[in-house]
């Protein structure tokens, strides 16, 4: 036997849980999940970014160097709501487009729905993606006491318009069911005011599960003129603007930990900062020195920056190389909460890893399985070794591979990674690689290893074979125009599956 298939064995046995916090008191749970955010779009990694906010958060908890994520949003968000990796709730290919009849099954019940059965008031304020084609798929409708934000992938930082893959824009900014009346004011400013408000408004007695998911650093360089001026010395355009968004976001985070300080609430608050995938580089931010954008199977679109904070991490002011996946969020609120968790998650309670730097149960990262006749693609990693198998870009055919494939940092010429109908004529067809990579000692994925090593390459082919026994068909993505937002006076709307 391999040493990968004893592996095998480590995760199954791997979901018994130490005793949790919730034994003796259930913490507030603020989830922080920001979007498109790139490796060194951060201060641990960038120095030059101003982040003292959230570097307070990281000397009350721990930094995490290997947590990953999927390739996209709506997969990441899945697997963080059901506990299930994308390609068993059959979101695994590409991400909720604006006309996709679609979202995440009506039959899985997501995380807010299981903390209110142990008490939690729900509140989600940000970016939702996971479908609005009928009210069922909206979060008040998915277990959120309140929602105030966006349904679909993304919006102007200003205008709320979104118009990818779609005949026209259209506006997508509501509260609860209602639509915000128009406005200049920027986003994510007004998210963090309503965030702000939830904390200041709640009952302190009751425990609160508030999910922040910031629309920033996204895609957009748009920013407010402050917060560009204080990179003012930076010649590059781009860089400067991003590098004051991410300043900005910092702010906003620490407006909401100013609201439960103010309330006497952060003592008792569990903090969980994560991105939803890596960033649309080099149009916006930087997955530098990883590999790859946003909508990969490369680490630069799946491995992403993390802090965990607060009550109940007993060490903390450190960096963990333990592994964890975004599917492992899940498991480990339910286990701070003192909820129940199905026995067929394929989260993991990373509760002792988190608190007590205890090594992590998980060894195996499924960063995706997609069979799409179009474009396969899936990748694994176990131990040391990942491999990717078929296309590595999640977004063929919206997106040329010889534009995703690459290194981007700071400074280099800007390359939109957007998905778009206008693809070039003389892009080529999709590839069909295998690729292996030691991913510890090739962290950046420069040295494709596997015609040296057939031998691990058939025991993750053999490990993803496994996994597929479970796959599930996707949803339902074809573009259905009655969605389109110029049938619902240009307002991004349900009704219409």
């Amino acid at each position: 036997m391999s040493s990968l298939h004893c592996i095998f064995v480590f995760l199954a046995l791997a979901v018994v849980s130490k005793p949790s916090i919730a034994d003796e008191d259930q913490p507030h749970v603020i989830l922080i999940f920001v979007d498109d955010m790139g490796w060194n779009d951060v201060h641990w990694h960038n120095p030059d970014i101003a982040m003292p906010n959230l570097m307070d958060l990281a000397d009350d908890g721990v930094i995490f160097e290997q947590s990953y994520t999927h390739p996209t949003c709506t997969p990441s968000r899945a697997a963080m709501m059901t506990g299930l990796y994308p390609f068993k709730t059959g979101n695994q290919h590409q991400m909720v487009f604006n006309l996709h009849p679609s979202g995440v099954p009506l039959n899985f019940k997501l995380l807010p729905e299981k903390l209110k059965e142990v008490g939690y008031a729900t509140h989600m304020v940000g970016k939702w993606h996971l479908g609005f084609c009928k009210d069922e798929y909206l979060p008040t409708n998915r277990g959120f006491d309140s929602h105030y934000g966006l349904w679909t992938l993304g919006v102007g930082d200003y205008d709320k318009l979104n118009g990818v893959l779609s005949p026209s824009a259209g506006y997508d900014f509501r509260d609860n069911l209602e639509v915000v009346p128009k406005s200049d004011g920027y986003l994510a400013l007004m998210l963090g005011d309503r965030a702000e408000e939830i904390v200041n408004n709640h009952s302190p007695e009751t425990p609160l599960f508030l999910v922040f998911t910031l629309d920033i650093p996204a895609k957009h360089l748009e920013i407010p003129e402050e917060y560009e001026e204080l990179y003012a010395d930076i010649e590059d355009d781009r860089t400067r603007q991003f590098y004051g968004k991410l300043t900005m976001m910092d702010d906003i985070i620490g407006g909401v930990v100013d609201a439960l300080k103010d309330r006497d609430m952060y003592d008792d608050s569990l903090f969980i900062f994560i991105g939803d995938n890596g960033a649309l580089s080099s149009q916006a931010g930087s997955n530098y020195p990883f590999r790859g954008i946003a909508g990969t199977l490369f680490e630069g679109a799946t491995r992403v920056p993390s802090i965990v904070s607060g009550k109940g991490i007993e060490k903390t002011g450190y960096k963990s190389n333990e592994l964890y996946s975004i599917v492992d969020i899940h498991r480990t609120i339910l286990d701070v909460a003192g909820a129940k968790a199905e026995p067929e998650l394929d989260g993991l309670s990373m509760w002792p890893t988190w608190s007590e730097d205890e090594p992590s149960p998980r060894n195996e990262i499924i960063y995706n399985i997609d069979d799409d006749p179009v474009s396969p693609g899936a990748a694994i990693r176990i131990g040391d070794y990942k491999l990717i198998t078929g296309h590595p870009d999640l977004l063929y055919p919206y997106r040329d591979i010889r534009l995703t494939d690459n290194y981007y940092n700071y400074g280099d010429p800007p390359a939109s990674g957007l998905p778009t109908t206008d693809q070039e004529a003389n892009a080529p067809a999709p590839q069909n690689v295998e690729y292996l990579f030691n991913i510890v000692d090739d962290p950046e994925e420069r040295h494709d290893i596997s015609a040296d090593n057939q031998d691990i390459v058939q025991d993750l082919r053999d490990r993803l074979d496994e996994h597929r026994k479970l796959l599930h068909p996707p949803v339902n993505q074809t573009t259905e125009l009655a969605g389109s937002a110029a049938n619902f006076n240009d307002v991004w709307s349900p009704g219409w599956c």
